[in-house]
Order: structure tokens, then sequence, then C-alpha cells
């Protein structure tokens, strides 16, 4: 295994345990709220910081994997527009429900769409493997379907749908695990070149 291929697994890691360490802090519901309504409480909205960094780090280590990829320049772009976004979820945070919409709730919005829209692209381009492009086309499917329902209360800050946050957070597993399967395929194509 290559260094930047433990760099990337550990990352996701760190951003699985952030995850669901911040559900025990405050009193966000799993099922029908935002993971990002943890910041309603300093520490939640500490670990909400602390997944985005790791899965900006994973990014990154993705990058290093890419660099023999085909399309090597493209995929570490959508890398780099996935880092992207998962920064504006760190740094601006939603507003809180019943609170008016802020321009860095609308920013927050849109590097959520970037944070799970991103990745199922990258494997698709990267897919050698039939698992990987279903999972891919999975992901990207379930996270269209969830942007879809969601968009009233993305731009209009109307009532998120019952049972949105169970919904986002299998996205966002689909997300993760679609991450996991690139990085192997990466591992694989640049296990080639050596």
């Amino acid at each position: 295994m290559t260094g930047w291929h433990r760099g990337g697994l550990a990352a996701v890691g760190v951003a699985v345990a952030a995850g669901i360490v911040l559900h025990w802090f405050g009193s966000v519901d799993a099922v029908n709220q935002m993971l990002s309504d943890t910041v309603s409480s300093a520490p939640g909205a500490a670990l909400l910081g602390v997944a985005c960094a790791a899965l900006v780090v994973a990014a990154g280590c993705l990058a290093v994997g890419a660099r023999h990829a085909a399309r090597s320049g493209l995929v570490r772009g959508l890398l780099g527009l996935w880092a992207a976004g998962l920064a504006a979820l760190a740094v601006f945070p939603t507003n809180l429900p019943g609170t008016a919409v802020t321009t860095g709730a609308v920013i927050h919005r849109y590097g959520a769409a970037l944070a799970v829209a991103v990745p199922p692209a990258i494997g698709l381009l990267v897919a050698r493997t039939r698992r990987l492009r279903t999972a891919s086309m999975v992901t990207g499917g379930a996270a269209a379907l969830y942007g879809a329902a969601h968009l009233p209360a993305m731009l209009t800050g109307a009532e998120i749908l019952p049972y949105a946050g169970l919904a986002e957070r299998v996205v966002l597993g689909l997300t993760l695990l679609v991450v996991v399967m690139t990085a192997a395929a990466l591992r694989e194509g640049s296990e080639e070149w050596t």
C-alpha cells in the first residue's frame, strides 16, 4: 500500500470518526435534521470542521495518486473542486433551523452539493471495474434525488422533508464508499507505473 493511499484511507477514517462523535453533541435528530445543524454547539462545529478538513486531506492524497491516471488533469481538478466544497462547508456555517438564510448559509449549501456530487463523477472517470462504475452511478443518482427533493429548502430556507437527515447520512455514506473505492482504483493504476 502506498503512502498516499494509506494517508487517504486514514483521513476518511478520521472524517467518519468525527462524524459519528459529533452526533453525541447537542440535540440534533439524525433522522430529521441535517448534519450541518451540529454547529449549534461549539464541539459539534469543531467536529464538523475536523471531518471536512480530514476529507480535504483525503482529496489531496487522491490527487497524488491520480498523477498517472487517465485524464489526470481533469481528475485532479475535480478533486480540487471537491476540496473547495468541503472547505466551504467548514468555513461557512449553515443557518440554524428557524433562522434567516444568510449568504454564508447559501455558500455552505453549495459546498455541500459539491461535496456529494463530485466524488461519483471522479469515480466514473477512474473506474476500471463495474463495481466502481455501479457504485458511482448509484451514489450520483442518490445525490441527485436527494438534491432535487432538498432544493426548495436549499434555495429558500423552506422546511426540510421528513427523514431528510437520514437520507443525507445515507448519501454521505455512499459518497465515502465511492471515495474509498476510487482510492483503490487509483492505487491499482499507480502500481502499474512502478
